[in-house]
C-alpha cells in the first residue's frame, strides 16, 4: 500500500507540478509528439527510484517504466486528439470535459496500480 501511494504522489507530482506550458499545449492538441514524450519520460523517471528503493530489480525497474511512459504517452495523445476533433472535451464548461479529464486519470491510476502488483 505504501508503494501505490508513493507512486500516486509521483503522478500527481509529475501531472500538475512538473508539467510545462509546452507539455500542456501538445497534450490539449495531442500532437507534436516531443513534448508529450517528454511529460512522459518525466513519469517514468519520478516512479523509477521509488521502485528501485521498494526492493524492485533494475531489470524489472526498467520494464515498469517502459510501461509508465509508453502508456502515458498513448493516453495523453489520445485524450489530446479527441479533445482537438470535438470542442465540447476541450472546453471545461462542459460535463464531457470533466468526464474524459476523469477517465484519463482513471487510465493512468489502474496503470499505477498494475506497476504496483507487477512489482510486488
Amino acid at each position: 500500500m505504501l508503494l501505490l501511494t508513493i507512486l500516486l504522489v509521483c503522478h500527481y507530482v509529475a501531472d500538475f507540478v512538473l508539467t510545462t506550458p509546452g507539455m500542456i499545449a501538445a497534450k490539449a492538441e495531442g500532437k507534436p509528439l516531443l513534448p508529450i514524450a517528454g511529460h512522459a519520460a518525466v513519469h517514468a523517471a519520478l516512479m523509477l527510484p521509488c521502485l528501485m528503493a521498494a526492493g524492485v530489480s533494475v531489470f524489472v525497474c526498467a520494464q515498469l517504466g517502459a510501461l509508465e511512459c509508453c502508456s502515458h504517452l498513448a493516453i495523453d495523445t489520445a485524450k489530446g486528439r479527441l479533445m482537438s476533433r470535438h470542442p465540447k472535451l476541450a472546453n471545461a464548461q462542459h460535463k464531457a470535459y470533466w468526464q474524459l479529464f476523469g477517465f484519463d486519470q482513471l487510465l493512468h491510476v489502474l496503470v499505477i496500480v498494475a506497476i504496483c502488483k507487477m512489482a510486488i
